[in-house]
């Protein structure tokens, strides 16, 4: 049984060990984390584009849908991590009536832009040039190797000649590239 006497020692004692954990967790860099998705407001999103020549990724989501919070948890961290990021990323609530946005030019709520943008359900995701041009959007689940490949279309600009599902079929037709074999690769 301890005496309260003791207890204030005890107590220093664990205060001690407490800040010595915490001060060296925090000293040391975690390295297999990977940077965290950095998403924009659909305004911001835009003037980032315009600003640095990039493409725009919208994620057109609802709060009520599994889904879209399976792809913001799992594709997108797979799809963006440890990668030079030529996407900006926003997302937009597709049920959200009272949340403004300007766009071309137009005043439009949440619920209208994912309209304009060619969101038929979610999740969604549509694709804007660094002027805010739709060039591709999809609706319904996507999975990490599918959204790789869409975004190999876009930064490729293939969208500018090729519908993607010719895109597709022309990547995996591609042979695998030649491995020349020498004697010390045994």
């Amino acid at each position: 049984m301890l005496r309260t006497r003791h207890l204030p020692i005890l107590h220093r004692w664990t205060l001690i060990l407490a800040l010595s954990v915490l001060g060296y967790a925090s000293a040391v860099p975690e390295a297999s984390a990977a940077q965290p998705i950095e998403w924009r407001s659909f305004e911001t999103a835009l003037a980032v584009a315009d600003a640095t020549d990039r493409w725009i990724l919208v994620d057109i989501y609802a709060p009520w849908c599994g889904w879209c919070y399976k792809m913001k948890r799992e594709t997108y961290p797979s799809v963006f991590e440890d990668r030079e990021r030529p996407f900006v990323l926003t997302r937009l609530n597709r049920d959200d009536r009272d949340t403004m946005h300007r766009y071309r030019g137009r005043r439009l709520s949440s619920r209208q832009l994912a309209k304009e943008l060619g969101a038929h359900g979610v999740p969604a995701v549509a694709i804007l040039d660094a002027s805010g041009t739709l060039v591709f959007n999809v609706s319904g689940f996507i999975r990490p190797e599918l959204l790789h490949n869409i975004l190999t279309y876009i930064r490729t600009e293939a969208y500018r000649t090729a519908s993607f599902e010719a895109f597709q079929a022309s990547q995996s037709r591609r042979p695998e590239p030649h491995r020349t074999v020498s004697p010390d690769d045994d």
